[in-house]
């Protein structure tokens, strides 16, 4: 006699699948993360042709490449890289992702599934190197997309360190061969809370190196750069909320 299948709603994980769910349900903790960023002026169009529509830039522009080493977190140890366009949004300042990498998969899917995050995987080398600290990028190995390098100098108030509100576009598309839309195209604010323990500012320098078409985080040029900076904090990365959608 056939059986009823049984996953319900109530009864399923968190994540797929969902009877061995990939990632748990956020908040999501990490402990003495270090950060390696530099910023730098970049073109305001070629900004504004990785920007969701909701989101603008004035007619000068800040991007950052961070390197991110997470000895401890929820998700596991991993290592990170980040692209960020500092914009606007309805006159709020916020910090678009618009390219990120990751070493291991559970950030992976989780990072693209509930923040929109645009996560691939790849590898991602940080260290220091006699006064330098450098983070590097390949994908696949041995393809070099970005590098920076940051020579620490001075400590800064931990009150004065800058602190952005994450953005990002989370594209699902639609399973239908005639969709006209995907399933969701949504903006999405993400709560992150930092407690900073060192702070610290100097010189910086941060390069793009093989062009990829598949992977074009030099799309960003460097017209100046800004300044580096070296973090260590702790971090708790909840969940996010819908501030805007593609029409």
């Amino acid at each position: 006699m056939p059986k009823q299948g049984r996953i319900s709603l109530a009864r399923s994980g968190y994540s797929m699948p969902v009877d061995a769910p990939a990632y748990q349900k956020p908040p999501f903790y990490y402990r003495g993360v270090r950060c390696i960023s530099v910023a730098y002026e970049t073109d305001a169009d070629a900004a504004a042709d990785l920007l969701p529509e909701p989101l603008s830039v004035g007619d000068t522009v800040t991007a950052a490449l961070g390197f991110y080493e997470y000895p401890w977190s929820t998700f596991g140890p991993y290592n990170e890289t980040i692209l960020t366009i500092m914009c606007e949004h309805k006159g709020a300042p916020m910090g678009y992702i618009a390219h990120i990498a990751v070493t291991t998969e559970p950030p992976m899917l989780g990072g693209r599934e509930i923040w929109g995050f645009p996560k691939k995987l790849a590898k991602i080398d940080i260290g220091l190197d006699k006064d330098m600290l450098y983070g590097t990028l390949e994908r696949p190995a041995g393809v070099r997309l970005a590098s920076v390098l940051v020579r620490p100098e001075r400590p800064v108030p931990l009150d004065q360190t800058p602190r952005l509100r994450p953005a990002s576009l989370r594209v699902i598309p639609a399973p239908e061969r005639d969709a006209e839309r995907p399933t969701c195209a949504e903006v999405i604010e993400t709560e992150v809370e930092q407690v900073m323990h060192e702070s610290w500012s100097g010189v910086g320098s941060v390069s793009f190196h093989d062009a990829s078409t598949l992977d074009p985080w030099n799309r960003l040029p460097v017209k100046r750069v800004l300044g580096g900076s070296y973090t260590v904090y702790d971090m708790t990365l909840g969940f996010g909320k819908v501030i805007d959608r593609l029409r």
